[in-house]
């Protein structure tokens, strides 16, 4: 195992690498190469005039994928540094417990290798600037975000209570100026799935579609239409973030077409409402 200390804060934030490296974290190990070509395919799309967060495409799909995630997921709050003199001893406890927890990971009789890198914060770095845990502070950033790139792109109206699901996580949420956004660039690592999001193999959507799959057309496709892809193409691409994204492969081939089907009806159905 390797131990570094991180210190200083960049200057430009990483926001694009931030949902990566939390999609890494959530999404299944095996598919993990097969990512790394959607990844690319995202950055491929980006209009060379863009010059802002709020147009960069890929940067919107990333968000959705992983607000998906996190809307399957119970919500887990993270546990916040002592605010006194004792924080220092805290920060050490902390320290060791960690140490801990990753030597019991090596001793396990079920672990055959075990090499982990871990970038530790410096103790002052633990707390940011507003008073909050550095990485809950750049978390609450990437939620604001990703509601401000809906509230611009609008979604799809039968995502409206998914949407209101995601704000109601941080109720109280600060503006973009009152968070820390994410400046340093963490290892893009593979991790285990998450748990609560167990992969739906050779699952297919022939009947009414789930609430993931319902979120992640409601909110990419029309926002890759703005770029000029097609719905099958749009469709495609939300197939191919189902199976490296979430574990969930289409033996058959046929989901594209299937999605696509169903996008225009709850167009339609939205349209008669």
């Amino acid at each position: 195992m390797c131990d570094q200390t991180r210190g200083g804060h960049g200057v430009q934030p990483a926001v694009l690498q931030w949902f990566i490296s939390h999609i890494e974290a959530c999404a299944p190990v095996g598919q993990r190469e097969e990512r790394q070509q959607f990844y690319a395919t995202l950055l491929a799309l980006q209009p060379a005039s863009s010059s802002t967060l709020y147009d960069d495409v890929g940067l919107f799909v990333l968000a959705q994928i992983l607000a998906a995630h996190q809307l399957a997921a119970p919500l887990v709050s993270g546990k916040r540094p002592e605010r006194s003199s004792a924080q220092a001893t805290w920060y050490e406890k902390e320290r060791q417990r960690v140490a801990k927890l990753l030597q019991q990971i090596a001793d396990s009789p079920v672990v055959a290798s075990f090499q982990a890198t871990v970038t530790y914060y410096e103790a002052a770095d633990v707390t940011c600037q507003h008073g909050r845990n550095q990485k809950t502070c750049e978390a609450l950033y990437t939620l604001r975000l990703t509601l401000q790139l809906l509230a611009q792109h609008q979604a799809s109206g039968w995502v409206r209570k998914q949407v209101e699901r995601l704000r109601q996580r941080e109720p109280h949420l600060p503006q973009l100026s009152e968070l820390c956004a994410p400046l340093v660039s963490e290892p893009n690592e593979a991790a285990a799935p998450a748990p609560g999001i167990p992969p739906a193999a050779n699952r297919t959507p022939a009947g009414p579609l789930d609430d993931l799959t319902v979120y992640l057309l409601g909110t990419i496709v029309g926002r890759l239409r703005h770029v000029g892809l097609t719905v099958a193409q749009s469709c495609a691409l939300v197939d191919r973030a189902l199976h490296c994204c979430f574990g969930r492969p289409d033996a058959l081939g046929t989901r594209p077409t299937i999605l696509a089907e169903q996008w225009r009806r709850l167009n339609q159905h939205m349209s008669g409402a």
